[in-house]
Formats: structure tokens, sequence, C-alpha cells
């Protein structure tokens, strides 16, 4: 199971002897046959004949051939024989299939997946009872039940009818407050960034009214399921969610940190400056348009990456050699910091500046 750990893992690690080939490929049943993706594979690798090594190519097609179960929607695997490193990562969601060839694993697309998946918790509650589920990268890690008080459905009419309409309610109202506490709990106990909740109407806005605030600032949207929806359904129609409440999240994103820079408050716009800013670690969220890569250059010794050529480093005066790729290399030091990641797609303000960064001061 692929973890944050996993990616800051790969954001600090640089080849010594050779280039790290980094293969994702996109493997959902949905789309496309095992053999067509085998195909899409034998393509993608004969683009990097000869730029990557043999071995390393060798070892791909090995772990599709032999050893991969075909299970999950996407595959990330990452491989320099020269230095005896492997990675291989099955992902229960879709990646846009693509290989690099680089001195550093590409990470730009998990880096991307996990910001938007990386932890998440839904609630599926009704009158009775309540289920929770965590999640990483869509992958079910752990889920848990309660059962509150059964509600009777009775048919006479009438005042008795009435009284006993009173009752279920009153027990309704006690269990949905049982499934609160117990999903509250079952945050604290996962600690997930995002959360959704499923039932149906009227339950699904007693719930919401009902939760802490603190969760309920969580929640980025809800859907009508009954408590029969099985694990996929649940999956499946909470990362519809996730991706749309992503797509917003995107674009409030690229206008705060536009409107910051433009103050010249905690915000940085295009790439000179926002590595400017990645070198003095202040870079809490980096934003880059998604296929936007640009040359620059790295002082050998102090690390120090500017977008202009230099005769030598201005902090540390060392010699300061061109590097292919500057932004993956601005995407590692953010990551390796403990910053956030978001790679956006389709943003035209964000196309013309390539990069910007809300920053941390």
């Amino acid at each position: 199971m692929f973890s944050k750990k996993d990616l800051q893992s790969l954001a600090e690690y640089q080849s010594q002897n050779g280039m790290v080939l980094s293969l994702y490929l996109n493997v959902d049943p949905r789309e496309q046959t095992t053999d067509e993706y085998k195909l899409a594979l034998r393509q993608m690798l004969k683009e990097v004949d000869g730029v990557a090594a043999t071995a390393d190519l060798e070892a791909v097609e090995r772990y599709i051939n032999l050893e991969y179960d075909w299970s999950g929607r996407g595959v990330a695997l990452f491989s320099c024989a020269a230095d005896d490193f492997w990675r291989a990562y099955k992902l229960a969601v879709p990646v846009e299939s693509q290989v690099i060839v680089a001195r550093k694993p590409h990470v730009t697309p998990l880096a991307d997946l996990w910001d938007a998946y990386g932890r998440y918790a839904v609630l599926q509650v009704d009158r009775e009872g309540a289920r929770a589920f965590f999640f990483t990268m869509g992958e079910l890690v752990e889920t848990r039940g309660i059962m509150g008080e059964s509600i009777k459905r009775h048919k006479q009419g009438g005042w008795g009818a009435e009284k006993l309409q009173r009752h279920e309610d009153e027990v309704a109202k006690s269990n949905l407050k049982e499934a609160v506490n117990f999903f509250t709990d079952f945050c604290e106990a996962f600690q997930p960034r995002w959360l959704v909740v499923a039932g149906t109407e009227p339950t699904l806005s007693q719930v919401m009214d009902l939760m802490p605030k603190a969760l309920r600032d969580k929640v980025v949207g809800t859907f009508a399921a009954e408590m029969t929806a099985n694990e996929n359904e649940i999956r499946d129609r909470s990362l519809e969610l996730l991706r749309e409440a992503e797509r917003k999240r995107e674009v409030a994103l690229v206008e705060a940190a536009f409107t910051a820079a433009a103050k010249g408050s905690n915000g940085v716009w295009r790439l000179d400056d926002t590595l400017g800013a990645a070198f003095e670690g202040r870079i809490q969220t980096l934003l880059v348009s998604r296929g936007f890569h640009a040359p620059g250059y790295r002082c050998r010794g102090c690390g120090y990456v500017t977008a202009h050529r230099l005769e030598e480093c201005p902090f540390c005066g060392g010699e300061v050699a061109e590097i292919p790729d500057a932004v993956e290399v601005l995407i590692s030091q953010v990551i390796e910091q403990g910053g956030r990641v978001e790679v956006i797609p389709n943003n035209e303000r964000l196309k013309e500046a390539g990069v910007g960064a809300l920053l941390r001061y």
C-alpha cells in the first residue's frame, strides 16, 4: 500500500550510478483489456530504449508479465539497477500512462494523487446503525460498524400512531448521535484529511447537523446510499466526490496564490521566485500546471536552484550546472520539506505562470 512515507522516500532519492526509469501505467479494467495495456507498455518502453538501462527495461517487463496480479487501476514502477533500486506500487486509482528517465524518480503524478486521495474516510449511516471506512489512495484500510436500538415499524393509525412515531424519531435521533460519536472516535484514530457521508434523506441532513464543526468542515460531499451498498460502491462514489471537490479546491488555491503574490504577501508566482522560496523552505503549498517542465541550474555545493544561468552560486560560490527539469527538482524539494504539492490541469492562469505557491511566512 502506497503511503506518504513512500512518497517522501522517492522524493529524497537520487541515483548515484545511473538513471532512474519511472513508469506509470493505467490498468483500469473499465477502459481496456490486459492485452491492450501490455501493448501500451511495450510502446512506452520502446520510446526510452537506448536512454534507459536495459536492466531497468527488463525489470519493468518482468514485473508486469510475471509478478503483477492486475488488481487495481494503476501501477507506478521505479527502477535503477545500477543502484539496486526498485519500487513497485499497485494503485487503486487510475493514473496517466507515462515514462520518464532521469537522475531522480518522477514523483509528480504520485504527489498529485496523494493530495487528492491520500487519506479519507466515509460514514455510511441510517436511522439504526452506521459503518465507517478509511481509505488510502482509494484502497480500503479499515472498516468498522455500530448498531443502535432497533426501530419498529407500526401500521396502525390514529393518536397511538402519532405517539409511536414520536418515539421512533427519538430512538432514531439517539442512534444518529451515537453514530456521530462513533465516527468522531474513528476519525481521531485514523486522522483522515477529507470526509464523505453516505445515506438517505432526511438522515444525511440530520447527521450533518449533529457533527462537530471540526468534522463538518472536512466533509467534501454526500451521496445517497442504502446500508446494503457494498464497499466497492462506497469507494467509487466517494472517489467521484473527491475528484469534483479537488477541482473546485484547485481553482480556489490558484486564485489565493495569485492574489497573495500580487499583494506581496504569502504567495509567489512563476518559476524563479518559486524556486527561491523553496530554497528558503517557505513553501506550504506548491501549485504546478500539469505538463509544465523547464530547464534550470543547480549549485553543486548547496543545492540552490534557479531558472537563470549563473557563473557561480550567489550563496556559496559553488559551481552551477544545468539540469533538464527544474520543476521536478522543485517538487521533490517541497515534498522533502513537508509541503503539499498540487498538480493542476486546465487552469489558464496557472498555465501562463507554470508554477506558483502559498507560503508559510
